[in-house]
């Protein structure tokens, strides 16, 4: 386990971890320049224990969200207030330099974003003061209640989308990821919340066998191309699909495999499904079952690094138990709090909130299952891989 302390880096709660690699950490800090607000991307060698400068730029707004994503070579900004206009930055990472930096004054008002590479960025926008003539005539003309918007940085042009798929979805949905070096994406399709998923099955008389969650791929390349194309279907192909009387969700991912959570309604039956990033090859490889004690239990899977557990209550707190991935089998207090982790099959992460009708306090607990010590933090805290990042 290493643990990495950016908590003297974290002055502000706007502040935003971009990016952790073995070599890099790279951070967003709000910081006040020549008296007035601004932001500064930071680069942390973890090797030197140097920081870097990469970039500054002032705030065009209080209330301007950033949403960051880190590729290769790249960083890219997309700053928004909640209306049309929108700036996109994209920042060199070796030189630091500004590739770009555009206004966008997109179609309706800013929902979400998401960077499908280094260039192309997709908008989800609904309707607002300006354009709410033309949203309810869209929404007539074609049933949907959102635009999705295609932008290139690179030519700085706009593609609007016509696939239902793409325009029923949310930016979430979409997962950039490598395929024998190729780029490709995923992109989720389900119904609903798992809740609604359910609700859906008990009213299956009246709804039909056909509430599918589905799991689509596509070489990234051939989405762009249709896009550009304005052509009707993006080429997606389906991974997993289930109709109302299961369910499916993307629910952790690691560097060789997705792993999607499969539930079987009639029977209760829970499974987590692995699907190789390189080859598409899927395989059931954890059955997800209640505790042999008999004793309340429930399931915790890590978003990152493709973890499953088991936990159980016992009298004086939780037993944990390792079902994919890890060999951990272990019991910690109840008071300390809630389950998040797991690190080397020895260090639980638990994380306790202390709130009022005014303020809450984190605290995360790193616990030893071998010393039974644990030491708290009082600050956010994330797990990848090895790594323990507090902040």
């Amino acid at each position: 386990m290493k643990i990495v302390d950016l908590r003297s880096r974290f002055a502000n709660c706007n502040d935003k971890l971009i990016e952790i690699s073995d070599s890099f950490i790279y951070c967003a800090e709000e910081k006040v320049h020549d008296g007035h607000p601004g932001i500064s991307v930071v680069e942390y060698s973890r090797t030197t224990n140097r920081e870097r400068v990469l970039s500054e730029w002032p705030l065009p707004a209080a209330a301007c969200m950033q949403h960051y994503f880190s590729f290769a070579d790249d960083i890219i900004a997309v700053m928004e207030s909640g209306g049309s206009s929108v700036r996109v930055i994209r920042i060199d990472k070796h030189t630091g330099a500004k590739r770009n930096n555009t206004a966008l004054h997109l179609i309706g008002r800013f929902l979400d974003c998401v960077a499908l590479d280094d260039s192309h960025l997709l908008f989800y926008t609904g309707p607002n003061n300006e354009y709410g003539r033309l949203f309810r005539e869209y929404s007539n003309l074609t049933g949907f209640r959102h635009v999705a918007c295609l932008y290139d940085i690179e030519e700085e042009k706009y593609y609007y989308t016509r696939d239902p798929r793409i325009c029923t979805a949310t930016a979430y949905r979409f997962i950039p990821y490598t395929r024998a070096g190729v780029p490709w994406l995923l992109i989720l399709q389900p119904y609903g919340s798992a809740e609604d998923k359910q609700k859906a099955y008990r009213n299956r008389h009246w709804l039909g066998d056909n509430v599918a969650d589905c799991i689509w791929e596509c070489p990234l390349l051939g989405f762009l191309v249709s896009i550009k194309a304005g052509e009707e279907r993006a080429p997606l192909e389906p991974v997993l699909c289930v109709n109302t009387t299961g369910l499916v969700r993307l629910v952790s991912e690691d560097a060789e495999n997705f792993y999607f959570l499969a539930r079987y309604f009639p029977t209760g039956d829970q499974r987590i499904c692995a699907c190789s990033k390189d080859t598409g090859k899927k395989a059931v490889v954890a059955k997800l079952a209640a505790s042999p004690e008999d004793m309340p239990s429930w399931f915790s899977i890590d978003r990152y690094g493709g973890h499953a557990y088991r936990i159980s209550k016992t009298d004086d707190g939780f037993h944990i138990k390792g079902l994919l991935n890890s060999t951990i089998d272990a019991v910690y207090p109840e008071g300390l709090g809630k389950f998040i982790s797991c690190v080397d099959d020895r260090f639980l992460i638990i994380q306790y909130i202390l709130a009022d009708e005014k303020d809450s306090f984190e605290f995360n607990s790193i616990y030893d299952v071998e010393t039974k010590k644990q030491k708290s933090y009082e600050c956010r805290c994330i797990v990848r891989g090895e790594n323990v990042i507090l902040y």
